[in-house]
């Protein structure tokens, strides 16, 4: 008996390539830009802390302590070692974000690489089906690959939360921001908004409250006078005011001062505007230059022990000093103090602002975003 052999040819069976993920690479190329980012941040941070470092250093060899131009209160040693120290945790936070970012781009690497996905890198132009892109349905309010407002590229006001939560005592969040897009060029950081909300928000606060802040920050708020110093002491920054009739006027007069800065709590939050002043509100400001922030329970406005305190007298939370040319933070319904929201000669008559806001950037930014130390008319 013979044996027949039979051959049984089975169809070739082509590997199927997988679908690709637009998300995943997406992500991946975020991710890889974002890191990118980070590690120019955190060598520009090494190059700032190598420099104040050096300062600290010959300060403390010479043991010369000449006076700052801001505040003839402060030692420029303990003010560049306070500055040191917020350099190390800005280079601790910034090393931290990088981790946690490494750490994502080596999760979507191993989920792509078990589903056959090609790597990719942030240069590589990738031809999709137009049906797999999705257009986002909103922006994206919580951006924890940026720090601050002026990074925002979708030109869209709102509250923003950035990098990781940094709750102070009251629980309010450093990195959540009121951005505003109210000039050209990019977002402002609102620090004190006041509208036309019901019920109004009391402004008549305590010293403890306007240092760590109240309110909400899509209605009347103060963004708090430690917050706004922490931003303002990083790098040089502009601050810019508003004035209105109407909430949300479309062309509210406006002030602009091309250097603005908060001295710390020990020196009482003292305020410092110089440089460029513009704007189609007059200059009321100026008066309080060098002088320190006062609540209604703490009085720093040089009046007497026997005499009623400005900020008794007008209710809030500003710099005053016998008593005041502005006051944005006033008290509402205090018909012997006047208007809530005051700048003097603003306006024609009895007319007073119904809305107010102030915002601060920093002044100048260089080619990949970031803020320089340069103000430019």
């Amino acid at each position: 008996m013979q044996l027949g052999v039979f051959i049984v040819q089975a169809d070739t069976v082509a590997p199927r390539t997988p679908e690709l993920s637009s998300e995943s690479i997406k992500e991946l190329v975020l991710i890889r830009k974002t890191l990118a980012k980070q590690a120019q941040r955190l060598r520009g941070l090494e190059i700032n802390l190598h420099h104040v470092l050096s300062k600290v250093v010959f300060l403390a060899d010479s043991d010369i302590h000449a006076p700052r131009s801001f505040s003839s209160k402060a030692d420029p040693l303990l003010e560049l070692s306070e500055r040191l120290n917020t350099l190390m945790q800005r280079l601790e936070q910034e090393a931290n974000t990088k981790a946690i970012l490494e750490t994502q781009m080596d999760s979507t690497r191993q989920h792509n690489k078990c589903n056959q996905i090609p790597e990719v890198s942030p240069n590589d132009t990738v031809h999709l089906n137009v049906a797999q892109v999705k257009e986002p349905s909103k922006v994206e309010f919580y951006q924890p690959e940026k720090s601050d407002c002026f990074e925002l590229d979708e030109r869209v006001d709102g509250v923003y939360r950035f990098l990781v939560p940094e709750r102070n005592e009251l629980q309010r969040d450093f990195y959540e921001r009121y951005c505003a897009f109210a000039t050209d060029g990019p977002a402002w950081t609102v620090i004190q908004n006041r509208g036309v909300f019901d019920p109004a928000e009391n402004f008549n606060r305590s010293w403890d409250e306007y240092r760590a802040g109240f309110g909400h920050l899509s209605r009347d708020f103060w963004f708090g006078n430690e917050f706004t110093h922490k931003i303002l002491y990083r790098d040089d920054h502009e601050l810019r005011v508003e004035l209105g009739y109407n909430q949300g006027e479309e062309f509210p007069d406006w002030a602009e001062y091309s250097l603005f800065r908060l001295d710390s709590e020990g020196y009482n939050y003292q305020l410092a505007v110089d440089g460029v002043f513009r704007g189609s509100l007059p200059d009321a400001l100026e008066p309080h230059i060098h002088l320190d922030f006062s609540t209604y329970d703490r009085r720093n406005d040089g009046q007497s022990a026997g005499n009623s305190s400005c900020a008794e007298h007008y209710g809030g939370g500003w710099w005053l000093d016998r008593c005041t040319r502005s006051n944005l933070n006033g008290e509402h319904g205090n018909q012997r103090a006047g208007p809530a929201i005051l700048w003097s000669y603003w306006g024609t008559g009895t007319d007073t602002p119904k809305t107010s806001r102030m915002m601060i950037r920093p002044v100048n930014f260089d080619s990949s975003g970031d803020p320089a130390n340069s103000y430019e008319n």
